[in-house]
């Protein structure tokens, strides 16, 4: 059982509120009648918790359903707290990481643009350690720099998923390529893997040149993911000093996919990236 939220306990509550307008009714009405706390009510409605069985099946008794629409909900619930994959070292992640790993670990391929760093999928171990001695951002509490390595190893696993990999589009700029990291040997076997990555069938890696100008994108780190079912609109994940910031509304997702087709179109092709990244990689000896 996943603790905290998830795809389906999101997608859960925002049907249950759905119906909860539909319905007329009052959620103080609702919770008087089948007696349960404010805060169980409230969890659930922002998709941090499924509600207990009998719970449920008495919140769904009040809202005059149809039969169609039961069904659904109790679809939505039987799943609500499935994890595709089991996330480690949770306990010295963020909260906003973690739900985007869980929701990371459900999609079927993942877009980035990453301006300042190689993206965290692609980071080798050593890479990902100096970047966390660096910062201290991505992991909380004590040993943060120990575990960050085993997380981004774990997160690559996705990669070679079966029987479904991830499929990975990432856009990274050209100075991340050339931001030392680690010192000379840590950014050349960075480069290394990167080279070795994209001959992969489901990795695709395109450069940013220096000249690509002003973009949507300068802003910050944007992560896209695309979700198995046809009539989700996926999820972008916008990501800053302080925060990482989730936009799961049709609406909002539509304009995010404009600033990637804008960037994509601004990118090397993926003969010319892979060219530019051994030449960076060339810089940094044997």
């Amino acid at each position: 059982m996943a603790v905290g939220t998830t795809r389906g306990k999101r997608k859960l509550g925002a049907l249950m509120a759905k119906y909860l307008h539909q319905s007329g009714a009052k959620a103080e009405h609702v919770i008087k009648e089948i007696r349960i706390g404010r805060t169980t009510w409230n969890r659930m409605l922002n998709g941090e918790a499924r509600p207990r069985w009998s719970g449920f099946i008495a919140i769904l008794s009040v809202l005059n359903l149809t039969e169609e629409e039961r069904r659904r909900a109790i679809d939505l619930w039987e799943v609500a707290d499935y994890e595709a994959m089991p996330i480690e070292h949770v306990d010295v992640l963020p909260r906003p990481y973690v739900r985007f790993r869980r929701d990371e670990t459900e999609a079927v391929s993942e877009r980035s643009i990453d301006l300042l760093l190689i993206p965290g999928i692609f980071q080798t171990a050593d890479y990902a350690s100096a970047l966390a001695g660096g910062s201290g951002l991505l992991l909380v509490g004590e040993g943060r720099t120990e575990r960050v390595a085993p997380e981004r190893l774990d997160r690559q696993a996705l990669l070679h998923r079966k029987p479904n990999p991830l499929v990975v589009h990432a856009l990274i700029d050209e100075s991340a390529l050339c931001r030392e990291i680690g010192g000379q040997a840590t950014m050349a076997a960075q480069l290394d893997w990167l080279v070795e990555l994209s001959t992969l069938p489901n990795v695709t890696i395109q450069i940013l040149p220096s000249t690509a100008g002003a973009h949507g994108a300068l802003s910050g780190t944007l992560t896209f993911l695309d979700f198995p079912e046809v009539d989700d609109p996926g999820a972008v994940y916008a990501e800053s000093l302080i925060s990482l910031d989730t936009v799961e509304n049709e609406e909002g997702v539509a304009r995010f996919h404009a600033v990637w087709d804008d960037v994509v179109g601004r990118a090397l092709s993926v003969e010319s990236s892979i060219e530019v990244i051994r030449a960076a990689r060339e810089t940094r000896g044997s």
